[in-house]
């Protein structure tokens, strides 16, 4: 009878290990994301501790090491398990992303009574005219049908006019769109959050529509161009904001070759949807990350297979679950935000690095905020030159963790698999260089503020056909020479990384 009970027990165990080992198995091959020699040497890892645990059990002197054996097996499989499947699943909350978010508020002055939308019914509401008038007319018809009133409504032309109504008094109340908040307290009113007062919200959801070029067959080593956006806020990526980093990003997988192009977020350039009307760049954002991409493609001729956004805080935490980074740093600074930094290599943490990308007041000898821009892409170098590192498989769960809600990207889930699986079958050596257009400063009017001159920069169209012609030669598979700053090579070869 005991051993008519051993053998149950030991057949129980062999069970569930097999289970355990099948669902590892299947999940590994659904994920996708194990080059084919690493999946081939851990099926037969797992074969064999299968087989091991099976005549383990057989044996009267070896069964009790062998059950010993299956549970330790048993738990590092599902550690394993779900370490993939969190990859996996947080890579899948993070792409195939393809819609934005336009959030509109009903203001008005911190002082005034009305404590709700209600309250003010009686009140005139000042809106845009033209510009986003969809959107404004979706909230305004959802107040009137709600409160089951008309409202009085007073058209302004631009952002600008409508916020100098309201402290005016012109009007009572505006509907705003709060992807406008940051140029409003940048460039007018510093202190609007406090001197006014949000008493209620509507929230809009659209299709962000890019062109569909990606084949699930495609071959992984075909160049192709993603726009890297940050924006100018701490809040919910998908919401529409300002692009305060607008950087493409041309890929050659086959050479492993990135190229890094800046482009100035106060570039007076028409926006795709301004009837060739010029703004800033930055401004692109507030209609969508589509506008943006679709005045980038219109400036230097080319077709924007994919994009990423990231924001303030998110940048800061990628940061973090990597480690830190070493950045390089054009010149010593000490950043509005408190940091120091040297000529030269630093290695910064999350709040170190979100101060060294934010900082321009500093930067003026060169050029301020075109400074700026370069240092964005430094810090994507440091970025990407870490997490493409072997050494980044120990901070996985914690990258991943960092990544949700701070990245989103329209590329598929399954194409981003792939894309890791080529990293780590071949683990090429990339080579990243960095361009920047360039301009000269001045003031105009915008599409977006008709009736206020702004600070903008003009293109320098000779620096937009360089730029056009590396593109290019990164998309055919040319290596692209660039003279090298002999002080940062120095101290690139100098300076161990902590």
């Amino acid at each position: 009878m005991k051993q008519l009970i051993n053998k149950k027990i030991g057949l129980i165990f062999i069970i569930v290990q097999f289970l355990i080992t099948l669902g590892l198995i299947g999940l590994v091959l659904y994920v996708d994301m194990l080059p084919t020699k690493y999946l081939l040497m851990g099926v037969l890892v797992l074969v064999f501790t299968m087989l091991y645990t099976f005549f383990s059990q057989m044996s009267r002197r070896l069964y009790i090491l062998g059950r010993v054996l299956a549970g330790v097996f048993c738990v590092i499989m599902i550690a394993g398990a779900w370490y993939l499947w969190k990859g996996y699943s947080t890579i899948n909350n993070m792409s195939d992303v393809n819609v934005k978010v336009d959030e509109l508020t009903a203001i008005v002055l911190a002082d005034d009574p009305a404590q709700t939308i209600d309250d003010a019914k009686e009140y005139s509401f000042g809106i845009i005219s033209t510009i986003g008038r969809e959107y404004t007319d979706s909230m305004i018809n959802t107040i009137q049908t709600d409160l089951t009133t008309t409202l009085n409504i007073v058209e302004y032309e631009d952002m600008y006019s409508l916020v100098d109504a309201l402290y005016a008094k012109s009007v009572g109340a505006i509907i705003f769109n709060e992807a406008y908040r940051g140029s409003v307290k940048e460039e007018k009113y510093e202190n609007f959050d406090t001197e006014t007062r949000v008493l209620g919200n509507h929230e809009i959801e659209t299709i962000v529509e890019v062109e569909e070029t990606e084949d699930e067959n495609e071959d992984l080593k075909k160049p192709f161009i993603m726009y890297l956006s940050g924006i100018d806020t701490y809040g919910e990526l998908s919401k529409t904001s300002r692009s305060d980093v607008n950087i493409v990003a041309v890929v050659n997988p086959e050479t492993a070759q990135i190229l890094l192009v800046n482009t100035p977020r106060d570039y007076y350039v028409p926006l795709s949807i301004s009837n060739g009307m010029c703004d800033k760049l930055t401004h692109a954002g507030i209609y969508g990350v589509d506008v943006s991409i679709e005045t980038l493609e219109m400036l230097y001729d080319i077709d924007i297979d994919y994009y990423a956004r990231v924001n303030f805080s998110g940048l800061r935490d990628i940061v973090d679950a990597l480690g830190g980074v070493r950045v390089y740093s054009d010149i010593a600074f000490t950043s509005d935000w408190g940091p120091s930094f040297k000529q030269g290599y630093n290695n910064v943490n999350g709040k170190e690095a979100l101060a060294f990308c934010r900082e321009r007041h500093h930067l003026e000898s060169l050029g301020g905020d075109r400074q700026r821009g370069r240092n964005h892409q430094h810090m994507i170098s440091a970025i990407l030159d870490k997490a493409t590192s072997p050494k980044i498989i120990t901070k996985f769960s914690k990258l991943m963790n960092s990544l949700e809600g701070a990245f989103e990207t329209n590329m598929k889930t399954k194409r981003i698999t792939k894309y890791v699986k080529f990293q780590m079958d071949e683990t090429p050596e990339w080579n990243i260089e960095s361009i920047s257009v360039d301009g000269t400063g001045g003031s105009n009017y915008t599409y977006s503020i008709k009736s206020y001159k702004q600070w903008v920069m003009y293109p320098d169209e000779s620096t937009i056909e360089d730029a056009k012609k590396d593109i290019q030669k990164i998309l055919d598979g040319k290596t692209l020479k660039q003279d090298k700053d002999k002080d940062k090579d120095n101290d690139n070869n100098n300076d161990n990384e902590e």
